[in-house]
C-alpha cells in the first residue's frame, strides 16, 4: 500500500478533488486515513470521508489507495466495530463496474495492493457478519459487501439498493418490510 506520506496522493482524484485541487469541502484523503488510524472508532470523520471516496455509483482513484488502508484499520478493531469500513470496501468493489476492476489509469502498486487487500477483507466480512451482531439494514449491507468482493457486482448492487428492489415493480405493493 502506498504510504500517507506518498507525494502521489494529491494527483489520486476523489470527489470535490481533482488535479490535485479540491474545493473548500474536499477532505486530503491521506490526513483523514491518517486520523482514522489514530481514532479508528471515530464514526463521524469516516462518516465524512467515505462519500469522497466513492458514491454514487462511482470509485474515485483514491478509493482504491485508502483501500489498504481501510483493510488495516478494520483489522485492529473488534467485530461489532468494523461494519462501516468493511461496507465501505465492499462499496469500492460495487462501484468499480462489472468485473469489479480497477481503471486502467491506475498506477500498477496501487491496483496491486487494493487487490491484495480485497482478500484480507473477506475474511474480516465473513468474521463480522459470524461474530457481531447488526441489524436487518447493515447485515444486507455486508453481505452486499461479500458479494462484491466475491466478484459478483450486480447481485452486490441488488443487496445493496434492496429497498428499491423491495416493492412490486407492477403495483408497487411491498415485497419486503424493510426498517426505517
Amino acid at each position: 500500500m502506498i504510504s500517507l506520506d506518498d507525494p502521489r496522493w494529491p494527483a489520486l482524484d476523489h470527489r470535490g478533488w481533482s488535479d490535485g485541487q479540491g474545493t473548500a469541502d474536499a477532505p486530503f484523503v491521506p490526513d483523514e486515513l491518517r486520523y482514522l488510524v489514530a481514532h479508528p472508532t471515530s464514526r463521524g470523520r469516516f462518516d465524512d470521508l467515505w462519500p469522497y471516496l466513492c458514491s454514487e455509483g462511482t470509485a474515485w482513484p483514491a478509493a482504491y489507495a485508502s483501500v489498504p488502508h481501510l483493510v488495516t484499520i478494520a483489522r485492529g478493531l473488534p467485530a461489532a466495530q468494523r461494519d462501516d469500513y468493511l461496507y465501505v470496501i465492499g462499496l469500492v468493489a460495487i462501484c468499480s463496474g462489472e468485473l469489479g476492476e480497477v481503471p486502467d489509469d491506475l498506477p500498477d502498486d496501487i491496483a496491486d495492493a487494493y487487490r491484495n487487500a480485497r482478500p484480507e477483507a473477506l475474511t474480516l466480512l465473513a468474521e463480522t457478519l459470524a461474530t457481531a451482531e447488526h441489524d436487518q439494514m447493515m447485515t444486507r449491507y455486508l453481505l452486499a459487501a461479500m458479494a462484491a468482493l466475491k466478484g459478483h457486482p450486480e447481485y452486490a448492487e441488488i443487496l445493496n439498493d434492496l429497498d428499491v428492489y423491495a416493492e412490486c415493480q407492477s403495483c408497487g405493493e411491498p415485497m419486503l418490510e424493510l426498517p426505517e
